[in-house]
């Protein structure tokens, strides 16, 4: 696990300006730092150690090809035996060793052969020099990237506030970026809250030479299961589903660090934890919760889980005294804004993982995207309303477009509709488009759209980035490619039985946790909130001193006037739908604040 960075073409930044891009980076990668460079290229790279620790040293060289790497590669041992068998030998036991053996074999198709997370930097040198980059299908590993302006150069990094230290980095903020975020509670990519500035989108390849940049992107080749007469079944995928999650926790957990698993009391973690727990006696097991009494408190099911399962379980508390302190260090680490309430949990709690001495943590994320976890696919999936597409939209907004009508200031009003109209719209729109061309079934359709366009930038960034923050690696065993080819070739009537969500997932766990835990509502891991924004609270005076203060950086884009009715109604009667909104601005105004960025006036009318 690392975070990578590197120049290709044009003016090659010099060792000082390199120097400072992986300094932005180091606790992603505080164990090692290298940096390698040749006619007009450099690669660098942060590295912590998890495999291979003494040996697996970056960047890695073949001659004229070198390349550098984030991630985990769980079936390298696989690979390295088919790599011997033709000759090739290796020093140590890293997993990045054979990636460059990999690509010299198969060319770009290489990336194919690994099973993992991964975003993979590589110069080509043997004809006309180019530079390479990969991610992994699921997107579990960002890279960030620009052209230089004069187009004869590429520049690139994990985090896109390291990418900022190059001197030529376009730092012009998009103003659309406002309305995207608002409306899909990130900033959905390849597009980032920089104009010029991209994210290599989920399996991707980028090839760069000669002043060109040709991004491909490759779906995840599809596989074929033996069912039973008759197809697939819910118990028949439980079945083989239980079967790939062992195997695939059995590579996860086979590390030269100490690994731990994170359990929510969910019926994701909790699963996790039971399968870790199998293989690994006495694993640590750690929740977080907060002092005091707060709704959705899911303490004692993950310690309920902990117990059955026989871990050594960690329960962090959290005061929420110091959640305005905490807010500010979080948003220092999300490269873009993201609304999600537990980002401060997982920042936290991944802070309490690295002091307690572990470098590697399995999470149980993906298992509700990949087989219909939340009650708002049933229900759009269900819904025939001509309109279903901008109501399912609605769902995974801060704000629907009723709300942002009044919140939005004018000069912003008229920007947005200039430009095409708002993104929730657009996106709702697409949507639809998409479920009416009939390549898929409907619910196969949305989970799809969520896997591709939201699921990466939502979720997946704020694991990678916080995680790393604290020297954490964040291992995810549902996203590996033979759980989601699974998932993939699974019908609507299998993931959803009757009213039960994510059926094979709770048949395959009921062999391995309480039932009370496979049997109980779903209730998602977050912060509530709405109970911790309200008077007396440190976080509703945060927000009340941060948003209706003269210095605010955002009022260009919503009217004050608005803000401040919300918190108005927020204080008066506490909802869910003001409480969000109101975070929701906090961590955009945090993150501006914390970048020193204000942007750009749209209009020359007095602001709200």
């Amino acid at each position: 696990m690392c975070r990578v960075y590197g120049s290709f073409g044009g003016d090659l930044a010099d060792p000082g300006v390199l120097g400072a891009v992986a300094a932005a980076m180091y606790p992603g990668g505080p164990d090692e730092q290298t940096l390698r460079g040749g006619g007009g290229w450099a690669l660098g790279t942060n590295r912590l150690a998890i495999q291979g620790v003494d040996s697996g040293h970056q960047p890695f060289v073949r001659g004229p090809l070198c390349c550098v790497f984030n991630g985990e590669i769980y079936n390298h041992r696989q690979l390295r035996a088919e790599l011997a068998a033709r000759r090739y030998t290796f020093d140590g036991d890293c997993d990045g060793d054979v990636l460059l053996p990999l690509y010299e074999l198969y060319g770009d198709a290489f990336t194919s052969r690994l099973e993992g997370m991964f975003a993979i930097a590589l110069v080509d040198e043997r004809a006309e020099p180019a530079l390479k980059l990969f991610t992994d299908h699921a997107g579990m590993k960002s890279l960030y990237y620009y052209l230089s302006p004069d187009g004869r150069g590429l520049r690139f990094a994990s985090e896109l506030r390291a990418l900022s230290r190059f001197p030529d980095f376009p730092d012009e903020l998009d103003p659309l970026a406002v309305d995207r975020y608002l409306g899909g509670k990130a900033v959905w990519g390849p597009g980032t809250v920089h104009t010029r500035v991209r994210t290599l989108e989920p399996g991707s390849a980028l090839r760069f030479a000669d002043g060109r940049a040709v991004v491909t992107r490759t779906p995840l080749e599809p596989a074929e299961f033996d069912w039973p007469d008759g197809g697939p079944t819910v118990g028949a995928a439980a079945e083989l589903l239980d079967e790939l999650l062992r195997t695939e926790m059995g590579r996860m957990v086979d590390a030269d660090v100490p690994v731990c698993v994170i359990t929510s009391g969910g019926l994701d973690s909790s699963y996790t934890t039971a399968l870790a727990a199998h293989l690994v006696p006495d694993v640590a097991s750690f929740n977080i919760a907060y002092r005091g009494d707060w709704p959705a408190d899911e303490r004692h099911h993950a310690a309920e889980a902990a117990r059955h399962c026989g871990t050594a379980h960690h329960q962090v508390l959290l005061d929420p005294a110091g959640f305005p302190e905490l807010v500010e260090r979080f948003v220092r680490h999300l490269d873009q804004p993201n609304n999600a309430p537990h980002s401060l949990s997982t920042f936290a709690l991944f802070e309490a993982v690295h002091q307690a001495g572990f470098k590697v943590a399995l999470t149980g994320d993906g298992a509700d995207e990949l087989f219909a976890g939340y009650a708002r696919f049933v229900k759009a999936d269900r819904d025939d309303a001509a309109t279903w597409h901008r109501t399912y939209q609605g769902t995974m907004a801060a704000a629907d477009t009723a709300a942002l009508d009044r919140l939005y200031t004018p000069g912003y009003l008229a920007h947005l509709k200039a430009a095409g109209g708002y993104f929730g719209d657009r996106s709702g729109d697409e949507l639809d488009r998409r479920v009416r061309s009939g390549e898929r079934g409907k619910l196969e359709t949305l989970l799809r759209y969520d896997q591709d366009e939201r699921f990466p930038y939502y979720i997946l960034r704020r694991v990678d980035h916080l995680s790393m923050a604290h020297s954490v690696e964040a291992r995810i065993p549902f996203l590996q490619p033979s759980v989601m080819r699974l998932a993939h070739a699974l019908p609507a009537h299998v993931k959803v039985a009757g009213d039960t969500v994510k059926a094979p997932v709770a048949e395959a766990a009921r062999r391995w946790v309480p039932r009370s835990i496979v049997e109980r509502p779903k209730q998602p891991f977050t912060l509530p909130v709405t109970a911790m924004i309200r008077p007396g609270e440190a976080l509703y005076d945060m927000i009340g001193d941060l948003l209706l203060g003269p210095g605010a950086r955002c009022r260009d884009y919503v009217r004050q006037d608005t803000v401040r009715d919300v918190f108005r109604t927020q204080t008066e009667s506490p909802a869910a739908h003001a409480a969000e909104l109101l975070w929701s601005l906090l961590i955009l105004e945090t993150w501006l604040s914390a970048r020193s960025l204000t942007p750009a006036p749209l209009t020359e009318g007095p602001a709200r």
